[in-house]
């Protein structure tokens, strides 16, 4: 089962860069019964490196601003150790409530404006 999750993290990783998290969050806590906040902290750990791999498959079809994706790593960087220190202090349900909302958001957003 972790290789089909794995597969399935990576392709999504990889075609859309979204949406792989969710699923590998959503498979450590209720598949694998993973603590909420040690399964967000493996998912961003794993999701790094995929990420990182991507960046290759990417750069082959499209050119970047290295000015632009460097600024980007740096605030993502800064406001990622931020993020994880504000974490620690929500519990458990209420980082579940706000990822499901931010994803059934984002999900209306993508279906009624995101065609155009």
């Amino acid at each position: 089962m972790i290789y089909i999750i794995g597969l399935l993290v990576g392709l999504l990783n990889g075609l859309f860069a979204s949406g792989a998290g969710q699923v590998l969050v959503f498979y450590l806590i209720f598949i694998l019964k993973e603590e909420t906040h040690k399964a967000r902290s493996l998912s961003v750990a794993i999701l790094s490196l995929s990420s990182i791999f991507s960046i290759f498959g990417y750069s082959k079809i499209v050119s970047f601003d290295l000015k632009i994706v460097i600024s980007f790593i740096i605030i993502a960087i800064i406001t990622g150790f931020i993020g994880t220190k504000l974490m620690k202090k929500i519990p458990a349900n209420i980082l579940n409530l706000i990822s499901g909302i931010l994803i059934v958001s984002l999900t209306v957003y993508k279906m009624i404006w995101g065609g155009k």
